[in-house]
């Protein structure tokens, strides 16, 4: 059985989807190429200017999501922006070593010694601060995940 190049193109932005969870997977941006490598193919016939407009910003929308959940949950928790990058650093850092657990401690040990070292008198506030990022990494996998699932459904609709 031969499979059509929409019918593939929905493979790809399932397995796109389920890469959000991946470390490094930049599945935001790959969902967005594969639908305009579709369009591309079809002339830009389908899925219609609108739909891949949207499945586009979709897609993107989920790339920045991604890559700014940990910065913008850090902040809300009270952290600085120069503590949440510090902690992505080492958690990526530790990701080499550890996996996806080094990723998470990484970033919680660091963004809790250094808020610690701000507030010493106030342990619950570095604590607070290395919840709130960590949450947000955990989290943007997940809205990630999604938005890119909505992006496939949307994308069957339009041209199935």
């Amino acid at each position: 059985m031969a499979l059509s190049a929409a019918g593939l193109t929905v493979a790809l932005l399932v397995v796109w989807a389920a890469t959000s969870f991946v470390p490094f997977v930049p599945s935001g941006a790959l969902s967005a190429a594969t639908v305009v490598g579709y369009a591309y193919t079809t002339g830009f016939a389908e899925p219609g200017l609108v739909a891949l407009l949207a499945l586009v910003f979709v897609s993107l929308l989920a790339a920045a999501a991604d890559v700014l959940s940990g910065l913008v949950s850090g902040r809300l928790g009270g952290a600085s922006t120069r503590t949440v990058v510090a902690g992505t650093l080492v958690g990526i850092a530790l990701l080499f070593v550890m996996g996806p657990i080094g990723l998470v401690v990484g970033m919680a040990g660091t963004v809790f010694l250094v808020g610690l070292s701000e507030h010493p008198d106030e342990p619950r506030v570095a604590l607070r601060q290395a919840a709130f990022a960590v949450t947000g990494v955990l989290a943007s996998a997940f809205v990630q995940a999604v938005l890119l699932v909505g992006v496939a459904v949307g994308f069957a609709l339009a041209v199935l």
